[in-house]
């Protein structure tokens, strides 16, 4: 395949109160229904588009520099990709430099290529989902949408990547998922990926389990300290070091099912108070 598979960064990278990376999370709205999709993607869910509010709290947690990366997921960004590109253009007119990555089923191709372009620092690359590029354990994206991306990826070397194979038991979890047998599962210690700023204002932990309300993933809202979103998130790293994963252990659980099925049995992490002094630069 043309498409190879994006390669992760370093996890719980924090400097002077500001994330390397950080997803943005629109609602769940899809143009497909699949079983295994993590946000419950559905044409029936949520939207709310991207503003000039909720990516000036991203401008504010992220950093600005090139090492600094923000990633669209959720539904499908095609879905609105006016709206998409407009983000993009507020963001890199507001000193963002850094890398963005689209997450999308690439079925509308177009309006991802379009997406893609818009960027006028050329630094906006496609991350295409595994099961719907392929066609292991889920309906494979139309012929001609392939067809056409991998014709840009040709052209364009590193624009449009794969995501990875594993599966993750979370959101609606992986039945009745058909590429199940076949595929990586993830073991008892949780990815650490990077917090979410959702268009509704609130900070969420984790990627994986946005639709997940439980007090655990709650990291601030957009009128909260950056500094406090930063050690809030520091935290929830320590708590799924220090209680999450030796409870997995303990039961012999992938990291996602805990959190999918037994978040209730954790205390929560420790939340930053408003006064938290927070390390200028570091890993945590």
């Amino acid at each position: 395949m043309t498409f190879k598979e994006r390669q992760s960064r370093d996890r719980g990278v924090i400097e002077n109160n500001r994330l390397m990376e950080l997803h943005l999370y629109p609602g769940n709205r899809c143009n497909r229904d699949c079983d295994f999709c993590t946000v419950f993607g559905s044409p029936k869910g949520e939207y709310l588009e991207y503003t000039a509010d909720h990516l000036d709290a991203a401008l504010r947690s992220v950093m600005l520099h090139e090492q600094g990366a923000l990633k669209f997921y959720g539904g499908e960004p095609t879905l609105d990709h006016k709206n998409v590109i407009w983000a993009i253009a507020y963001l890199r007119s507001s000193a963002f430099t850094g890398a963005i990555v689209i997450y999308s089923n690439g079925i509308r191709a177009d309006q991802l290529i379009q997406i893609l372009e818009s960027d006028p620092l050329h630094n906006t690359t496609a991350s295409l989902n595994y099961s719907i590029t392929t066609g292991d354990g889920a309906p494979q994206m139309p012929i001609p949408s392939l067809q056409r991306l991998e014709a840009y990826e040709e052209i364009n070397p590193g624009a449009i990547a794969i995501g990875h194979p594993d599966i993750v038991d979370s959101g609606r979890g992986v039945d009745p998922f058909t590429g199940e047998e076949t595929r990586p599962k993830v073991n008892s210690q949780c990815p650490h990926c990077y917090p979410v700023l959702k268009s509704d204002g609130q900070f969420h932990a984790c990627p994986f389990a946005i639709e997940n309300n439980a007090p655990h993933f709650q990291l601030g809202t957009i009128d909260s300290d950056p500094a406090a979103i930063a050690q809030n998130f520091s935290n929830f790293f320590t708590w799924l070091d220090t209680v999450h994963q030796p409870y997995a252990e303990a039961h012999n659980l992938p990291a996602c099912t805990v959190c999918w099925k037994h978040l209730a049995e954790l205390p929560t992490p420790q939340a930053a108070q408003a006064d938290a002094q927070i390390l200028a630069s570091g890993v945590v």
